[in-house]
């Protein structure tokens, strides 16, 4: 077994160990409920922004737009918000974020009621700002968590985004009910209660995350005594890194596949005349798949080493895209199975290659080069979400679906060529 363990380890500092404990239960407890509010918020406007896109430009070719005007507002936040927690703690650049979704939301419903494509895409992007902050937040579970429980503490965050993972889906016809009850357009009446969950999660964590687990851990202490690591600079570390380099690859890879499928199975479903009750079902079995068993994922990474979890991760991707690719008329026997295994598969990459990326580098590059990391991530998704539309009108959703196939498969490779070089002494 790979032992993912570095020099670069965090809580073996002074920080005793009792007041440790204590705090990190209580920064669990918020970012959980935060990040469920958070997601919610997410799931619930993405189940109806490509069909919005759809209906404006009469053509599902763009349609991957609204996932890549997302996409960007998390790449902004994953640079901006990440130099920001280096200077003020996790509390701070969550809120800021989480607050800037909130005006995301209410600029996305304007412009889906006044069919106004700019102004739609505008706001998607200043919300994808609060969907980078609930990235982030999986980090802050990290910052005071032992050695040994780093995994388990982010999986633990992941999990929680369940609630409203799966809630926010479902909730898609009710949400789309009540807003035409109030004169608004049909799919409009989601982006409002975006507003509403975004607003949630900044209260609780203005409120209730103290302490800041950054600044407890001495990360924002260890940030500003070093000189400030810039994005390129971030990238530099990563590169001196085999495991943080594989950790990346983990990342960018298991985001990309499962947007890439995920963003259009929305309108590959109505196409073969699925209405938008099913279609939210089956997204919320897709975000089942991708928080659900979390926890089991963060288990499995400190139990078995990060490298395995992460093959683990890749060959599920790979299962879950081989069924895509045979559900060309969208049989639900095969999407629920699919999406639920496409969205597993993104688990067990995220948690694992999450926790190997934050034990990999320096402390004090820690904070900087998981910015970077989600930077590249978003970017990536992002481009893959917007081709992905291309594909899907050019080609059909079981191309898209192959080529899932084939980025699962470089990730179980570069898997086990380094596990199996650390099992013969190599690494």
């Amino acid at each position: 077994m790979l032992m993912s363990r570095t020099a670069f380890d965090t809580n073996t500092d002074p920080l005793d160990d009792a007041v440790r404990g204590v705090a990190q239960r209580r920064v669990l407890q918020v970012l959980f409920a935060s990040s469920a509010f958070a997601r919610g918020a997410q799931t619930i406007g993405f189940a109806v922004a490509v069909l919005i896109i759809e209906d404006m430009l009469g053509s599902s070719r763009w349609a991957g737009l609204s996932t890549v005007a997302i996409t960007a507002g998390t790449v902004v936040s994953a640079g901006l918000l990440s130099s920001y927690m280096e200077r003020r703690g996790r509390r701070p650049g969550l809120v800021l974020g989480y607050a800037i979704a909130v005006v995301g939301g209410g600029v996305a419903l304007v412009g889906a009621q006044v069919s106004s494509i700019a102004l739609f895409l505008g706001g998607l992007l200043l919300a994808g700002i609060g969907a980078g902050a609930n990235n982030l937040a999986r980090y802050a579970a990290a910052d005071l968590a032992t050695s040994e429980a780093k995994a388990k503490a982010i999986g633990f965050i992941v999990f929680a985004s369940a609630l409203g993972a799966v809630g926010g889906p479902a909730l898609v016809g009710v949400a789309d009910d009540i807003g035409q009850s109030v004169g608004l357009n049909p799919n409009v009446g989601p982006n409002g209660a975006t507003m509403i969950f975004f607003a949630c999660s900044a209260l609780i964590v203005w409120v209730s995350l103290r302490p800041d687990p950054l600044v407890l851990s001495g990360g924002v202490a260890a940030s500003a005594a070093s000189p400030r690591t810039g994005l390129r600079a971030a990238g530099r570390v990563i590169a001196q890194y085999p495991l943080a380099r594989l950790a990346l690859l983990s990342l960018v890879i298991s985001q990309a596949v499962m947007v890439g499928v995920m963003a259009m199975t929305p309108l590959h479903m109505r196409a073969h005349d699925h209405d938008i009750a099913m279609i939210g079902l089956v997204i919320s079995a897709h975000t089942a798949g991708m928080f659900a068993f979390a926890p089991l994922a963060g288990w499995a990474s400190d139990r078995f080493g990060r490298v395995r979890a992460i093959g683990l991760g890749a060959a599920t991707l790979a299962l879950a895209t081989t069924v895509t690719a045979l559900a060309g008329e969208a049989p639900v026997l095969l999407m629920f199975p699919g999406l639920y295994l496409l969205g597993l598969g993104w688990s067990f990459g995220m948690v694992a290659g999450s926790a190997l990326l934050t034990e990999s580098v320096p402390d004090h590059d820690r904070v900087a080069v998981q910015g970077a990391a989600d930077l590249l991530a978003g970017l990536v998704s992002g481009m893959a979400a917007l081709a992905s539309g291309v594909v899907l009108d050019m080609a059909g959703f079981h191309i898209l679906s192959m080529i899932g196939i084939v980025g699962s498969g470089l990730l179980l490779v570069a898997g086990y060529t380094r596990d199996r070089a650390a099992s013969l002494g190599t690494v």
